[in-house]
């Protein structure tokens, strides 16, 4: 058991440091670049905007993964029997895969119409940006779930 007790450690780090990269990268799309787009014409904005989107997805479909995997393997710590799961463990994998649809979502519906459009509206924007605010109102959540 101690062989195995020493992989807890670097795995909840891993854990942890992902979900923060996963909540601050749209913590920064969706409240740090949004403030300074008003600078720029709509053309540039647009252009911008979708740019950022491309980078983020492909950034945060990593991070959802991993913190997907890492959590299931986390919930299992206690002697790998599921009568011993803590209800914050369960509450923050429920978390994560809400996270995870709701991404799957953005990028389906509101993203995929943004990029194929040749002159994306703002609305278009505003759709994909609500759904990315609640991700990271979610995964605060899920940081806070992890400390019990």
């Amino acid at each position: 058991m101690s062989q195995i007790a020493f992989y807890w450690g670097p795995l909840t780090a891993i854990h942890n440091i992902t979900i923060a990269l996963w909540i601050g990268s749209i913590f920064y799309y969706v409240f740090g670049l949004q403030s300074c787009l008003s600078l720029l014409d709509p053309t540039q904005k647009n252009s911008l905007q979708l740019q950022a989107l491309r980078k983020l997805f492909q950034f945060n479909w990593i991070n959802g993964i991993i913190v997907f995997v890492t959590q299931g393997v986390l919930i299992f710590h206690n002697d790998f029997e599921l009568s011993n799961i803590a209800w914050s463990a369960g509450a923050a994998l429920v978390i994560i895969i809400i996270m995870l649809i709701l991404q799957f979502y953005v990028f389906t519906t509101s993203y995929s119409k943004a990029r194929r459009a040749l002159r994306p509206k703002p609305e278009v924007f505003r759709k994909i940006n609500t759904p990315l605010k609640l991700i990271v109102f979610l995964g605060i959540l899920n940081l806070v779930l992890l400390v019990f």
